[in-house]
């Protein structure tokens, strides 16, 4: 399986390598064809992935073999967009804090972040309590071990984090499926100070927080994701899957469109959130005989 990091990298390596067998050349052969500054291991470098290949030399190669030039061209962009994503993509070493600290420096660099949950609310929309208890859950979080102290640091960091909400000068949105605001994670209480929060937030800051309700499925898409700029990001138990390959991202681009126009934003996310508290975290009233 293509490494996350590498997946437009290795497209190119392959077509390059597709074609000049397409051809009937071998290594020696296509360097002899090339010339000068060519050799048969700076072939095998370049068809391996260990060695990069310029915009001059695909048009070269493409040349030397009767290939389609533009379509090589285009994996070369698709590679070097993809190479210098990652150049900028928050480091997933470290302590719990440590990461969101990361995460937390990359968004104050970042001019788009999106973010879709469809299952829990996502951490900067995240009331303290509701963190702690999500931190709590098996599979809740990749700090889900954390001992008290650490997710005290957690909680603290993404309050942080939260802080962009109200900044100008970057297009932020946030999505939530409406199931995360119907699982009891904690209490009834934290989840209607959760909810209440959500609604505040949504009509307070300067970022797009929507609802995308149970009556509208626009995507199935069976797990959340961060976007940062040109990076995405999945959270996974085994760590941070990190996907920069263009078309990927362009994919993503597309779902979190398709989910924002179908969403409740604004005054309307507020009454939903209310229409949720009353329904469903109000107290059951009492029966008399």
């Amino acid at each position: 399986m293509s490494r996350p990091n590498r997946r437009a990298r290795e497209a190119l390596t392959e077509a390059l390598r597709d074609a000049r067998r397409a051809a009937g050349l071998t290594g020696i052969d296509l360097a002899d064809a090339l010339g000068s500054g060519w050799s048969q291991p700076k072939v095998s470098k370049i068809e391996s992935g260990r060695q990069s290949i310029s915009e001059s030399e695909v048009r070269a190669w493409a040349a030397a073999v009767g290939a389609d030039r533009e379509m090589l061209l285009a994996l070369r962009a698709r590679a070097d967009l993809e190479q210098a994503a990652f150049r900028d993509a928050p480091p997933t070493g470290g302590g719990a804090e440590q990461r969101q600290d990361a995460y937390a420096a990359t968004e104050v660099a970042t001019k788009v972040l999106t973010s879709f949950a469809p299952h829990s609310v996502p951490e900067l929309l995240q009331t303290p309590d509701y963190a702690r208890a999500l931190l709590g859950l098996a599979g809740g979080s990749p700090e889900r071990d954390a001992d008290p102290e650490e997710a005290s640091g957690v909680i603290a960091a993404r309050l942080r984090r939260s802080a962009i909400l109200y900044e100008a000068g970057r297009s932020i949105t946030i999505l939530v499926g409406e199931a995360a605001l119907h699982h009891l994670v904690g209490s009834p209480d934290i989840m209607r100070a959760q909810i209440d929060h959500i609604a505040r937030l949504a009509t307070t800051t300067k970022a797009t927080i929507g609802i995308v309700p149970f009556e509208s499925f626009p995507v199935l898409v069976q797990h959340g994701w961060d976007q940062r700029d040109r990076i995405v990001t999945l959270e996974t138990s085994a760590g941070d899957l990190e996907i920069a390959d263009p078309v990927e991202v362009a994919r993503y681009d597309r779902w979190a469109q398709l989910l924002l126009e179908h969403a409740l934003t604004g005054a309307a996310a507020a009454e939903r959130c209310s229409r949720i508290v009353r329904e469903r975290m109000s107290p059951s009233p009492c029966v008399h005989e």
